[in-house]
């Protein structure tokens, strides 16, 4: 990949990013796609993540080596050194799932995504690593299959919802939570980092690419929904969360290419399951 986030940057904060004119000016050019492009993206969903998989294999993400760091920032109220057991929900192909397995060797990993092709990749990788890892295809918006799947997991201490929520039509992000926690034991965290409202990709869509109001389809099909705290908030509140933390983080990212360095912003939470 070109473009890496500058992790040794590192910047917080609880207030939404201020426009300048010509970012306002962007938004309001943005044009929404067409209702027939819109129901396609839905029922393809899966196929485009799919596709992404097949093409990008597990070259597209780099292992997520911050998260050892932000989980003992974030989640203070846990011992990391205990056997916990861990889902990454939404897990793509393990690239949060592989560095916890060297930071907690005694924890015990579960996780699940929407794609076969990322699941197998990451079994792959398990295999080729011996790495116990027990995981499973899952649409978190599917209630039948998320019963059968979550029956066959462990409930988990400690659960993460990183991009994922995002990749979700917004009508469906609270269905993606209540599947979530069916994951979760009583008191068990969930751990959430996603984009934020005004991120800098956002500002980029071109024409065509809104679907709604802060929900975007990328050329490939996968599509993106940009938070804000009090929405996360709610949303977290009305399914039985308490949230402990939340926040915006603004990182850079870095294109080597084109000697560019611009703001990410994102949004991270954790939250206690009642």
């Amino acid at each position: 990949m070109e473009e890496e986030i500058d992790n040794q940057f590192r910047k917080t904060s609880l207030v939404l990013k201020e426009l300048k004119a010509e970012e306002k000016e962007l938004l309001r050019k943005q044009v929404e796609c067409t209702a027939f492009k819109k129901k396609k993206l839905e029922l393809e969903a899966r196929k485009n993540w799919d596709c992404f998989y097949k093409k990008n294999q597990d070259k597209f993400f780099k292992d997520r080596n911050w998260t050892s760091d932000d989980l003992k920032e974030s989640c203070p109220h846990l011992n990391l050194d205990d056997p916990l057991t861990y889902l990454d929900a939404g897990c793509g192909v393990g690239n949060m799932l592989f560095p916890l397995a060297q930071y907690f060797p005694t924890w015990k990993l579960q996780g699940f995504d929407f794609s076969d092709n990322a699941i197998g990749l990451l079994q792959e990788r398990a295999k080729k690593e011996s790495i116990p890892v027990v995981a499973d295809v899952l649409d978190l918006t599917d209630n039948s299959k998320c019963d059968v799947v979550s029956s066959n997991f462990s409930t988990s201490d400690l659960t993460s919802l990183i991009f994922v929520l995002s990749a979700i039509h917004p009508e469906k992000h609270s269905l993606a939570i209540v599947n979530t926690l069916k994951f979760v034991k009583s008191g068990g965290t969930i751990f959430f980092r996603d984009y934020a409202l005004y991120d800098h990709a956002m500002l980029r869509f071109g024409f065509g690419a809104k679907i709604s109001e802060n929900f975007y389809v990328r050329q490939d099909g996968t599509r993106a929904y940009f938070f804000t705290i009090p929405e996360i908030t709610d949303l977290f509140n009305e399914n039985n969360c308490e949230v402990l933390k939340v926040e915006y983080l603004v990182r850079k990212t870095i294109n080597h290419s084109k000697k560019l360095c611009v703001d990410r912003l994102f949004l991270q939470g954790c939250f206690r399951k009642k």
